[in-house]
């Protein structure tokens, strides 16, 4: 349509005019960004070499910003780009490396990052869907899974659902890569979208994510996006046979007890009916799923080695061509990998932006979901007085207000923080913004806090209607937070009762901060107001 072919070509130029002819992150100083290579000492979550391009900018041709809905899930509509994952990638590119290298246009030519049928060049088995006369010929379906997979027999591992928002979201999604290896499987990269990691979220993986770098990471393990995925269930002239298992936490006192077990083990799972496959959007995918498994952690400390090597087990055989995960276990049941996946480049892009206007500043991390609402007043005074001080002994004037309050209108951040009171409001007013509308905000005393809002991150893509629902909730903007904070020269949280003083979020923030602390020259790690 005309207004998609219009929105394609605004986005399409929002990239263009970052691209890395622009090269503002080129000989930043040690104050400027905190993003360069750590040491081994200083960062147990990468090792990167001087040649390696940690932030490697997207191309014009690229549309990495592409909606992709279960519902609308055909192959004419979803079909990626054929250059889509390589393009859309850089090298290496996590939030815990925090670091940069100089990007070399040799290190960025278009015959370096294209796939050939969306496949992995380095880990592609190449073969011939022709064979000779003295070989049985192929049939459709092993030319398709050629095509797909590299082989006469495709064999996937299909996560399509993760508990918990994005920062643990990355976390299990890369804790499937050891099952993948394990079985042999290609690994389905699942949809992204308001915070989650899910077959049901509208956007390809690298929405959020740089699967080049993923790739990287893991050279032996082979990766397909779940659009090239549902291509080849529909294209399949035999639906494939599918084994469903689902990743139960015992001990958790939740929904799920009724079936709890004290200890580790697998039982015959419940088959599904077609109002639960819709639930999780799997009605969209053609596969005849004919087993349903349950595992279970059991009751108590968990081993995860000994966990993995028994679902390995269980699994191997025999030996279906689907295996879909349903993880529903909060804790990790696998061992623990520390390297996050790396994030796109735009939102790298668009983190260094504000950095760079910033710096120095103050960052706040206030989450409010948790919190005595009846404290919320006393809480913003508290953090305004707490502010001033900072300010006055080191000099810092800008400051970066991150919240999982909504900012931009719509619904918190946090998908638990359920009831915004009054006294949320009324502590929201006091910093200055009590109008959601409004972009930046002046405390009466003087302060302005800068926001995503403010500070006009995704500008070019905020009011596409592709994209509302992502910014009007938690989403692609508490990665930017999330790497803004880790970057600010001194960094705050709330205090008990004011705001949820345990979370992944902050403390990722905090143990990449203390990693560089003293190379970087911060103030601190982190302090409560």
């Amino acid at each position: 349509s005309t207004e998609s072919n219009k929105a394609i070509h605004n986005i399409n130029k929002y990239i263009e005019e970052n691209t890395i002819k622009e090269n503002i992150f080129e000989e930043n100083t040690p104050e400027e960004d905190l993003f360069e290579e750590n040491t081994p000492e200083e960062n147990i979550f990468e090792e990167n070499t001087p040649e390696e391009d940690l932030f490697e900018e997207n191309t014009p041709e690229e549309d990495i910003f592409e909606e992709n809905t279960p519902e609308e899930n055909t192959p004419e509509e979803n079909t990626l780009e054929e250059n889509t994952l390589e393009e859309n990638t850089l090298e290496e590119n996590t939030l815990e490396e925090n670091t940069l290298e100089e990007n070399t246009p040799e290190e960025n030519t278009p015959e370096e990052n294209t796939f050939e049928e969306n496949t992995i060049e380095d880990n592609a088995v190449k073969e011939d869907t022709t064979n000779s006369s003295l070989e049985t010929p192929l049939t459709e379906d092993e030319k398709i899974n050629i095509k797909y997979c590299q082989e006469k027999i495709c064999k996937f591992l299909f996560p399509h659902f993760h508990p918990e928002q994005e920062t643990r979201a990355n976390i299990h999604t890369r804790l499937y890569t050891q099952l993948a290896r394990s079985l042999n499987r290609t690994l389905v990269l699942v949809n992204v979208g308001n915070s989650r990691v899910r077959a049901c979220s509208l956007y390809r993986f690298d929405f959020y994510y740089d699967i080049k770098a993923f790739q990287k990471r893991y050279p032996d393990i082979r990766f397909i996006t779940q659009d090239k995925f549902f291509e080849w269930t529909k294209e399949r002239k035999i639906r494939p046979i599918a084994q469903h298992s689902w990743m139960i936490q015992d001990g958790r006192n939740d929904s799920l007890s009724v079936r709890e077990k004290k200890t580790m083990g697998v039982d015959e799972g419940v088959k599904f009916g077609s109002k639960r496959i819709k639930s999780f959007c799997l009605d969209v995918f053609d596969l005849n799923i004919t087993n349903y498994k349950e595992f279970h952690t059991g009751i108590g400390k968990l081993d995860c080695e000994v966990m993995l090597n028994f679902v390995t087990n269980t699994l191997k055989t025999p030996e279906y061509e689907v295996i879909m995960i349903l993880n529903k276990s909060p804790k990790e049941m696998f061992p623990q990998i520390t390297k996050a996946i790396p994030y796109s480049p735009y939102i790298i892009k668009e983190s260094k932006k504000i950095i760079k206007k910033l710096k120095p500043y103050i960052a706040i991390h206030w989450r409010m979901e948790q919190a005595q609402p009846e404290l919320m007043p006393e809480c913003a005074r508290r953090l305004v007085k707490t502010l001033k001080d900072v300010q006055k002994q080191y000099g810092i004037k800008n400051v970066y207000f991150a919240t999982d309050f909504p900012l931009n209108g719509g619904k918190p951040q946090s998908q638990t923080f359920y009831v915004i009171s009054n006294f949320h409001k009324e502590a929201i007013k006091i910093l200055g913004l009590n109008d959601s509308s409004v972009n930046s905000f002046d405390s009466s005393d003087h302060i302005t806090f800068n926001t995503w809002v403010s500070m006009g991150a995704f500008s070019q893509i905020r009011d596409d209607p592709k994209y509302e629902s992502e910014f009007k909730g938690s989403g692609i903007h508490g990665i930017l937070d999330k790497l803004v904070c880790i970057n600010a020269k001194y960094f705050l949280k709330g205090p008990g009762g004011c705001a949820r003083t345990t979370s992944t979020f902050t403390r990722i923030v905090v143990e990449e901060r203390e990693k560089v602390k003293s190379k970087y020259g911060l103030i601190n790690s982190v302090s409560l107001w």
